[in-house]
């Protein structure tokens, strides 16, 4: 790659193609120079460690989600839901990035952007400043946190992934019943680990619990 041509968006960019293909642990300056066609301390011009580089991976992921989530509408709960799908995909899509993304903080416009846009759902569902604050909280970190651990899944081996998969359909229906009544009650109705409808149930407990919370405190005023 020509000297100057070199850009923060282009390391990016490969940096998901390497990660994506490769794992996170291959993710190396080195494997990005190889990748860029370029000498590894180009890459450190643009980005002093890995642990940044990881950071504007994540930023990356919110710009991606955010970039596929519909406008705003007038109803709070539909966008919330939206930003968490989003989210959610954006995780799936590069998931050994995502897997690493719940407990750290971008600091970067795109993250940004998605906390405000969160906020203003908070806000327009009734809450105050200390309940938007509050429930922004729990909301994003269950959807990063879900996220991440649906991703931490999908970026297994196929073997370990198929055999935790697995595992519900088969060792959980064939525990002694006596010893565990209710699983065998429930086993057979089990649904997958990698089901979408789980997250979306998630979400949904989420926002139900912000819509209840508004409507009781306007019948109490």
């Amino acid at each position: 790659m020509p000297r100057g041509t070199l850009s923060q968006e282009l390391i990016v960019q490969a940096a998901f193609r390497v990660a994506d293909s490769s794992g996170m642990e291959k993710l190396t300056f080195q494997a990005l120079g190889r990748e860029l066609s370029a000498h590894p301390t180009a890459i450190y011009r643009h980005f002093r460690n890995k642990d940044e580089l990881l950071l504007a991976l994540i930023d990356a992921l919110h710009e991606e989600a955010l970039a596929n989530t519909p406008p705003p509408t007038d109803d709070w709960a539909h966008d919330l839901m939206e930003i968490a799908i989003h989210t959610h995909e954006a995780f799936l899509r590069h998931p050994r990035v995502g897997a690493l993304a719940a407990a750290r903080t971008a600091r970067r416009e795109n993250e940004f952007r998605s906390v405000e846009r969160k906020l203003d759902c908070m806000r327009r569902a009734g809450l105050d400043d200390a309940e938007a604050a509050r429930y922004y909280r729990v909301f994003a970190d269950m959807v990063l946190a879900y996220s991440a651990m649906d991703a931490s899944l999908a970026a297994l081996s196929p073997e370990l992934r198929d055999a935790d998969l697995h595992a519900w359909k088969t060792d959980y229906l064939t525990l002694p019943h006596d010893r565990y009544p209710n699983i065998a009650r429930v086993a057979p109705r089990f649904v997958g680990l990698d089901d979408p409808q789980n997250f979306v149930t998630a979400v949904q407990a989420v926002i139900d619990t912000v819509r209840a919370k508004t409507e009781r405190e306007a019948r109490d005023t």
